[in-house]
């Protein structure tokens, strides 16, 4: 188990410097990432985008550009959420695990929209905080299930 948790912190931190690196950039690095993410996934779903007119591209990657950053606070925070889950697997109270892996994924989003204000351009959001916390307790949520369906599956084979 001391190895498992050691793998997990180590990603964690990984996990937690990449988003700090993210927060990092100015508003207008955050949107040229952001719209070329926007571009690549409209040039997937829809194979003519390339041939729009300028202008119209801009205003389908300006359409959805709100919806795909917050997905992505989303999803960062969720991929932070299930690795905290599995470094806080020393805790035996599974409610207690879940709680501490979402408290930190929240501190983490705190403290991460802090610093993303000193970043030109960006600003603290404190419904970023409620964006990420949600991602994570989703995550932990689903960890939370396969856990006990593994050991529900686990008690009846030892039946």
């Amino acid at each position: 188990m001391r190895n498992r948790i050691i793998v997990f912190s180590v990603i964690a931190v990984l996990w937690c410097g990449f988003i700090f690196y993210l927060s990092s950039e100015n508003s207008g690095q955050s949107s040229q990432r952001s719209s070329r993410v926007i571009t690549k996934i409209c040039e997937i779903v829809d194979s003519d985008f390339p041939t729009y007119p300028e202008a119209k591209k801009a205003e389908i990657v300006n359409k959805y550009s709100f919806s795909v950053r917050k997905l992505a606070h989303f999803t960062a925070y969720a991929i932070l959420g299930a690795l905290f889950f599995q470094v806080f697997c020393f805790v035996r109270k599974k409610k207690f695990r879940a709680l501490f892996s979402i408290a930190a994924s929240s501190l983490y989003a705190l403290s991460d929209e802090i610093h993303q204000s000193f970043s030109p351009g960006r600003s603290c959001e404190f419904r970023d905080v409620l964006i990420d916390t949600s991602g994570a307790a989703l995550a932990v949520t689903i960890s939370l299930l396969i856990l006990c369906l593994h050991q529900r599956k686990r008690q009846r084979t030892v039946s």
